[in-house]
């Protein structure tokens, strides 16, 4: 093994090492430095030497954490504020809970037991600490020592065979019970006694005060405690490294690191498609479960014995398998998957319980086709140069990229290092499960002595068990076919068992010839109404066949364009309303079919969609343009990333039953009320495209009024309805000259952009036909025959509903979405924008709407005469409605990401904030 992939070994296993007086320290938990793992560390002793003195300079290993004051308001890690970012998006939730169970053989020492914790946390301020926001911002309160009293349950007056079922019960209660961040305590310890000599012990502590590795110490220090051995006074607290973290994060040393990741991860970062039974929803659960599969010994042996042939840490080679394996099941040759860190690289820090632990993405190429021996050479060269750089926050690291890395985890750990030694008690490890998981997919392999047991957390909401369970067998299969022939090919290797959904290579183990990335699960509709809706998709989409687990989005490349089209023709079929923001909550068939199909429903409705839910960054608010849907949105908060909340604001009346709104002024105050029912206090992050950049103006101005903070006002190329009256009016002569429009100011406004775009898409049409060999052109005829054929039918529906004399008919999607145009266009048109006392963000898109004889439009759009903040102008491509759109959402999304991040940042936020 290479002296950098053992450093990597020791790591994964809890061995610290570090230098002191030019000699190498080691501290490693009980039984770990046994056997090879020895040998290979007293060989490569001065290598590792060398190794931990060159990198002192770039690590924070060198650097001394000295206390601070115990002022009021103590800052969080920047890992602390990630999760009790989260916690405010979702609270309530037990995701983050760290449970342990124990049974306790023998006449436990209650006494004692109440003595042990109680003086745990009085040595560790974190255990008394609490994150309550304090104007918006989480910080830490410290409370004064207190006298701990452990619960006990007494269970002996149940029947005896009732008594361990109702233990159980209660342990996985204890495990989902949710903590407070502002009122704590965020830890609990209790005690079941189901007998005189048998009692079982519960912990649980909150991720935001502790980590695995603080698990261990925790219960080190309750057993030296029990036997009343002393414990030696720790020199400072976990608040003293918050403090000195977020300083050193912002110093030099971190640059270095953050130049490794940006160039690891870089651009291009492919989403994990992993095999799942279900399309993940837009409202983020963390329902989960776990499924374990113990290795026999032999092909334990096997794999130790491969790793230390080809010189690579028996991490690393169940690493490769498992990306082998995401292989088999996705075609992705891309793959990312994270693992995590201890993260405690200070002498300091060694011995203290907190939250220090980081995880690193793992990106690995498999192209090529190489042999499992190839990839071990790549994933040990990976896996090295992250361990390297691993003191990068993961948020800063999940920033770097646009998809979201919270897909799959892998990691080894030591199983024995979670026990108890008590005097007189037998203490054996319980499973209790906390029923929530972080990570969609996530596997942790536990090493105990020379077995090795397989643990695969799941979502459920994703995954069904029986799909897990084959995953499972298909690993341990892999992993028996890697060991036979390591230089076999990937591409060689036996197709694995099939489950009902998983998207394998085909039946030679060879990929076909269609583009990977578009490769999708196929289930078949299994009743008439999937049927009759798959069909109506296959229509609109011209995509066949359509599985009913295909999302609408990242599936099928659908559009708000193409959504129009969907749900006039889903309305005509089911003689229902519906909002386009129905393909939000429901975007495959299966689902949609699912909603529709419920008999009490009838199409529930809100101002407020939910685009993007997950994330700890504030939310952002998109108010919709004058056709009143938000799925414009969809593609821009895919690209802002998975840490970037989204919420859509749509029109209401798009749903066909409730009225227009009248006024811009009773627009904003009704839209304000749904977005307090998300965030109730500012700062606020508002945008719009077109008309929803001047109702979020006006929602700007109305929260401003209240009192409220505005820290974004973000503009999608919206015109100031001022000038752009001024521009109509002033135009009238060029454009009576040239086209013979002699309509009113409002009709001409409306006419011109469709006279605009048609003579746009005239021109594209004949340049493109031009450059045509002569065999395609009657094709291409063709196609735009058939496209004005279906835009001739739809207008010929709309003339046949509006003589269709039936009362209570519904009212077509495409007759609303034009009432609601007609209606806004009158309403924003005639708003007059007063000075807004805060800074309008204008992103200006680079085709200009208007030409006249005097040119195009002014970059400032009539925004500089109302933005008393200052006006900020960014260009970027495309036009009035193609610059939120595929592709020029790539280049407008990164500008709008940096202008969030800026007013987020606190040392930004005094000239963001109205």
């Amino acid at each position: 093994m290479k002296p950098t992939e053992l450093l990597v070994e020791l790591s994964q296993r809890g061995v610290k090492l570090w230098v002191e007086d030019d000699q190498l320290c080691i501290k490693a938990p009980k039984g770990v430095l046994t056997g090879e793992l020895r040998d290979s560390l007293v060989e490569h002793k001065p290598e590792i030497l060398a190794l931990l003195q060159k990198s002192l300079n770039a690590n924070t290993s060198n650097q001394t954490i000295l206390p601070v004051a115990r002022d009021p308001d103590l800052p969080l890690s920047l890992a602390q504020q990630r999760l009790w970012s989260l916690d405010q998006l979702v609270p309530d939730t037990s995701v983050y809970n760290l449970p342990l169970a124990f049974r306790l053989t023998g006449v436990l020492d209650v006494a004692a037991m109440e003595k042990s914790v109680g003086e745990i946390a009085r040595r560790h301020e974190i255990l008394r600490t609490t994150f309550p926001g304090v104007d918006g911002k989480p910080v830490q309160k410290i409370s004064p020592v207190t006298t701990f009293h452990l619960p006990v349950i007494d269970l002996q007056n149940l029947p005896q065979n009732q008594r361990e079922v109702e233990a159980q019960r209660l342990a996985s209660q204890e495990a989902q019970q949710p903590f407070n961040l502002a009122e704590g305590p965020l830890w609990r310890v209790k005690l079941l006694r189901l007998a005189e000599d048998e009692d079982w012990l519960l912990v649980t502590l909150h991720h935001i005060v502790a980590d695995g590795w603080s698990l261990t110490l925790f219960l080190r220090e309750l057993s030296a405690r029990y036997k009343a051995a002393p414990l030696p006074e720790l020199p400072i607290q976990y608040a003293d490294f918050a403090s000195w973290h977020r300083q050193w994060v912002q110093g030099e040393a971190i640059k270095s690191q953050l130049n490794y990741w940006q160039q690891h991860l870089g651009e291009g970062v492919s989403p994990l498609h992993l095999p799942a039974d279900r399309s993940a929803s837009t409202i983020q659960t963390y329902r989960g479960a776990i499924q374990r599969l113990v290795l026999a010994k032999n092909l334990t042996d096997d794999l130790k014995s491969l790793s230390q042939r080809e010189g690579v840490s028996l991490f690393v080679t169940l690493l490769m398998a498992f990306k082998t394996l995401l292989n088999r099941y996705t075609g992705q040759e891309d793959i990312v998957v994270c693992s995590p860190v201890l993260g405690r690289n200070q002498s300091e820090i060694e011995d203290l319980i907190g939250y220090f632990n980081n995880i690193l993405p793992l990106r690995t190429d498999l192209s090529g086709n190489p042999s499992f021996q190839d990839l071990l050479r790549r994933g040990s060269q990976v896996t090295t140069a992250a361990y390297e750089h691993q003191d990068l926050p993961f948020q800063e690291l999940a920033d770097l990229v646009r998809t979201p890395l919270n897909r799959a985890i892998v990691g080894l750990q030591k199983a024995p290092y979670l026990g108890l030694d008590l005097p007189g008690i037998t203490a054996s490890r319980l499973d209790v499960h906390r029923g929530m998981v972080d990570f969609d997919l996530s596997l942790f392999v536990e090493e105990n002595g020379d077995i090795l047991t397989v643990a695969l957390e799941y979502k459920t909401d994703l995954f069904d068990g029986n799909t897990i369970g084959k995953m499972l067998d298909n690993y341990q299969n892999l992993l028996e076919e890697l060991i036979a022939d390591p230089q076999e090919q990937i591409s060689s290797i036996p197709r694995l068992k099939a489950t009902q959904t998983e998207r394998l290579i085909d039946e030679n183990g060879v990929s076909d010839s269609c583009n990977i990335a578009q490769k999708r699960t196929f289930v078949a509709p299994r009743n008439g109404l999937e049927i009759k809706l798959t069909k109506i998709w296959e229509k609109v989409l011209g995509i066949q066949p359509i599985g009913i687990r295909d999302n609408f989005f990242s599936d099928l490349g659908g559009t708000s364009l193409v959504a129009v089209k969907l749900f006039a023709e889903i309305e005509k079929a089911f003689n229902k309303n519906l909002p386009l923001s129905t393909l939000l909550q429901a975007p495959t068939v299966e689902q949609f079919a699912n909603l529709i199909g419920q008999e009490e429903w009838s199409g529930s409705w809100s101002s407020l969609v939910p685009i993007q839910t997950g994330g700890s960054k504030p939310p952002l608010f998109c108010i919709h343009a004058v056709g009143g849907n938000v799925l414009t949105y969809v593609a821009l908060a895919r690209h802002l990333g998975s840490e970037q909340p989204v919420y859509g604001i749509q029109a209401q009346g798009i749903d066909g039953k409730g009225t227009f709104h009248t006024s811009l002024e009773e627009m904003a105050d009704h839209y304000i009320k749904a977005i307090r029912t998300v965030q109730p206090e500012g700062p606020y992050f508002l945008g719009g495209l077109s008309g929803g950049g001047i109702i979020a103006f006006e929602i700007s101005q109305q929260l401003v009024a209240q009192g409220e903070k505005v820290a974004l006002l973000a503009l999608f190329d919206s015109y100031n309805p001022d000038y752009l009256r001024a521009r109509c009016i002033a135009d009238d002569k060029y454009r009576t000259e040239n086209f013979s429009i002699t309509r009113s100011i409002l009709e001409r406004l409306g006419w011109y952009w469709q006279l605009q775009n048609q003579l746009k898409r005239g021109l594209r049409v004949l340049s493109h036909f031009s450059q045509l060999e002569p065999q395609e052109k009657s094709s291409y005829l063709l196609e735009k025959a058939n496209k004005f054929k279906e835009k001739t039918q739809h207008q010929l529906e709309l003339i046949a509903y509006k003589l269709d004399p039936r009362p209570g008919r519904p009212l077509p999607y495409l007759m609303r979405e034009a009432a609601i145009t007609n209606t806004y266009n009158k309403v924003l048109f005639s708003y007059t924008p007063k000075i807004y006392p805060g800074k309008v963000t204008l992103f200006r898109a680079s085709e200009s709407v208007f030409i006249s004889s005097e040119g195009g439009d002014s970059d400032e759009l009539g925004w500089d005469k109302v933005a008393a903040g200052g006006l900020e102008i960014h260009k970027v491509p495309g036009d009035h409605t193609s610059l939120v759109a595929e592709p020029h959402v790539r280049v407008l999304a990164p500008k709008l990401k940096a202008c969030i991040d800026r007013c987020v940042n606190p040392a930004h936020q005094s000239s963001c904030l109205i």
